[in-house]
């Protein structure tokens, strides 16, 4: 079992890692370069309408003896300056090997259904946006033969709905399946690595000879092994790039749903027709997938070698200087790796026996077994190897390391410190100041920590839906046992619970621990009635607010009904109903329940009740990522964060939230039985009434309490208006942190997409 000390050291440096300045500026500069990477399209075409191309003269050549496309084309490129078209009466005059990457060939032909097929040939490095107007050019010229014949046949109107047969060749590639897509994945992922590494080796440099001056590690080592010390050194640098990652992949999601989000503004302001559906399967391959995994897996094994061997070496240095300079000699290995495995490994030549036996030593493999997986030159046989090899040598060079490291940080004597220099500021060390800083801090802290666990939760969440359509669609024929349907249902309600409640596992390690207290039989009792009391009076109230939503949504035109939406009720079948209740009623009121109620308001909970009952349903409402829905559990947040205050138990909220979706559900699914109908409407009917009777009676009882001169002044106590503004002022540090920032951008941003996506389906 690890030292507790370990894990608290461990907890320290990763806290330290991500409130780094440098860690903040390197993420916001991330931020923009991937979001504009993803609106690469949209930039251009906004620089394109305010006159300003940065584009390269091409020239288009187009073989079309017989007239079926020459027109359209030439029309279709009139309004690009930069771009020539021709007609030739054979391409085959060009030598295709040798054109240049400015030359773009058509071949025009007919294909079996005397329609238009044809040839694109150019270089790699052609701009995409030609390619892509000379496809639907032809697509328009196909569709204006199509519609000549008055009397189309359902062939026919089909085959003006399907895309159009174009065989895309690119020159210069001799391994099937790659593109540039690929080469440019592959490159950016290498620099990544290669980046993030120099960042981690040169922070354990930096933190172990700090600690080596100013002889904390001497102390540390007293409680802890030298082997538990560079643990807990390397694995905080694991979990920074695990989160870096996290990060990444977040701000890849930001800048798809931006792009979706002003392509359907494009379809709205326009008025034509266009999917709009988030289909990131098509945009993202299994085979990314695989690689984006094999590479992450590599990355973080590798970079744990590495750590130690970084640890070790950074122990021998004498001073904050030396400390920077150990890390050259691993950035210099990493760098001529990077060289190597660029020369020799790409598309258009088959790797030899000596890359083979290079690709499998440790810290080698990180470079060399993700490029050749992603050129399809990597065996599985080689990757097992690989990774065993390399998961071999990490117990190894701990125990290779701990010896040496322990005798360099022991042996050291500092040389005598000079005199103190005179006129050094001095430091404010009033308790007032002090507290606040200390409160602002863990403010601070508690934005990091939920921020990173929303994100958390939306990245699996996305990536989940994403392994969930691969998945299905590779076993659905593979299980037979089980439909296509009812196995896409079961999948998505893995995603979900894994989704929650591995960020729930966060907030956890951050929970303030309880004292168990036993409680009497009759205090047991006590508690029971009263989480019952304020299970019932919740469900007239929890009426009431749905009635005033649907009214408001209704009369301001700003939602849609999400069931129908994404058809939960189109299910049959006893097995799917039974799969769709646990996914609406069941998972929800337990997971989500604890994510929100027992995560959130517990890290939340030292800030004062109300910060924590409206942060905590903010993000509550914010993760059901619709308007129709967001105003409702906003309400009903607030009214369950108010139970788990005062009742300090879980289960009321997690009821409550069972029975608000299961009744929504069964509404839904018996809407037709109209004696089950009439039955279940005097049930609502009355379980209201026995509520509503008894919040009167609570009201009432309250009211009589509030006579009393001390009680009046307990409330005014906790409504001071300056103690509020105190709490609200070091609370807002919450929002100040980056972490934080990121997941209401992110969260935003997906909300949009997805609400518009909901009103055009």
């Amino acid at each position: 079992m690890m030292n507790k000390k370990v894990g608290a050291i461990i907890k320290n440096e990763v806290e330290r890692s991500i409130k780094n300045k440098w860690f903040v500026i390197l993420n916001v500069v991330m931020l923009l370069l991937i979001v504009v990477t993803f609106n690469f399209n949209n930039i251009k075409a906004l620089l394109k309408k305010n006159n300003i191309d940065f584009s390269s003269e091409i020239s288009i050549y187009v073989e079309d003896n017989k007239n079926l496309a020459f027109s359209t084309l030439e029309e279709t490129f009139e309004k690009y300056q930069n771009v020539g078209i021709e007609k030739k009466d054979s391409i085959e005059e060009f030598e295709n090997a040798n054109i240049s990457e400015d030359i773009v060939l058509v071949k025009v032909l007919k294909d079996k259904t005397e329609y238009i097929k044809a040839q694109i040939i150019s270089k790699e490095g052609v701009d995409s946006y030609v390619v892509d107007e000379i496809e639907s050019a032809l697509e328009i010229s196909r569709n204006k033969m199509i519609s000549k014949d008055k009397n189309l046949t359902d062939e026919e109107i089909e085959q003006i709905k399907s895309p159009i047969e174009v065989e895309r060749i690119m020159l210069g590639q001799n391994v099937e399946g790659e593109s540039i897509e690929t080469s440019v994945l592959q490159i950016f992922s290498t620099y990544l690595i290669f980046f993030i590494l120099l960042l981690c080796l040169n922070k354990i440099a930096n933190t172990v000879s700090q600690e080596k001056m100013s002889k904390s590690i001497e102390y540390i080592l007293t409680s802890i092994t030298a082997k538990e010390y560079i643990i807990s050194k390397v694995i905080s640098m694991c979990i920074t790039v695990v989160v870096q990652f996290v990060f990444i992949i977040a701000y890849a999601i930001i800048g798809i749903m931006i792009a979706a989000l002003l392509n359907m503004n494009a379809v709205a302001t326009t008025g034509v027709t266009a999917d709009v559906s988030l289909n990131l399967g098509t945009l993202i391959s299994g085979k990314t997938i695989a690689y984006v995994v094999l590479t992450f897996i590599f990355m973080c094994l590798t970079t744990f070698l590495q750590g130690v061997i970084q640890s070790v070496m950074s122990a021998k240095t004498t001073n904050i200087q030396e400390a920077g300079n150990a890390t050259i000699l691993l950035v210099m290995l990493n760098l001529v790796l990077y060289t190597v495995v660029t020369t020799l490994v790409n598309p258009v030549k088959t790797v030899n026996a000596f890359v083979y036996i290079l690709s499998v030593l440790p810290i080698a493999s990180m470079y060399f077994i993700p490029a050749m997986f992603i050129i399809g030159q990597a065996s599985i046989l080689q990757v097992i190897i690989s990774l065993v090899i390399l998961i071999a040598s990490l117990p190894l060079a701990l125990i290779l390391a701990q010896k040496p490291f322990r005798n360099a940080i022991l042996d050291f004597t500092t040389h005598k410190k000079e005199k103190k220099i005179e006129g050094i500021e001095k430091i404010i060390s009033t308790r007032e100041y002090q507290e606040r800083l200390i409160e602002r801090k863990s403010s601070s802290k508690k934005g990091l920590i939920i921020g990173f666990s929303v994100i958390l939760l939306i990245v699996l969440q996305v990536v989940g839906s994403l392994l969930t359509s691969v998945v299905v669609e590779a076993l659905k024929d593979k299980i037979t046992w089980i439909s296509a349907t009812n196995l896409n249902l079961v999948a998505t309600c893995i995603v979900f619970v894994i989704s929650i409640y591995v960020p729930y596992l966060i907030l956890k390690a951050y929970l303030p621990k309880e004292e168990k207290v036993e409680e009497t039989k009759e205090e047991k009792k006590a508690s029971l009635i009263k989480c019952i009391k304020y299970i019932l009076v919740a469900i007239p109230i929890i009426s009431i607010i749905q009635m005033i939503c649907s009214f408001v949504i209704e009369r301001l035109g700003i939602g849609v009904n999400v069931t129908e939406s994404l058809g939960i009720f189109n299910y049959s079948g006893k097995l799917s109903l039974f799969i769709v209740f646990l996914q609406v009623a069941v998972l929800p009121a337990i997971f989500e329940e604890l994510f929100v109620r027992k995560g959130v308001i517990g890290v939340l909970k030292n800030r004062g009740a109300i910060f924590a009952t409206v942060i905590s349903s903010l993000i509550f409402a914010t993760i059901h990522m619709n308007t129709s829905q967001f105003i409702f559990a906003f309400l009903i947040g607030i009214l369950f964060a108010i139970i788990r205050i005062r009742t300090k138990k879980m289960y009321p909220t997690m009821i409550l939230h069972f029975l608000n979706n299961g009744f929504a559900l069964i509404e839904g699914i018996f809407f037709g039985n109209m004696v089950f109908m009439e039955i279940f409407t005097y049930f609502l009917i009355a379980i209201n009434a026995v509520g509503f009777c008894l919040l009167i009676y609570m009201i009432y009882l309250k009211v009589m309490e509030l006579k009393d001169k001390e009680s009046i002044q307990r409330l005014k106590d906790q409504l001071d208006y300056r103690k509020i503004k105190l709490n609200l002022v070091e609370n807002m540090f919450v929002f100040k942190d980056f972490t934080f920032g990121v997941t209401v951008i992110l969260s935003v941003t997906l909300f949009l997409a997805i609400d518009k996506i909901l009103t055009l389906i």
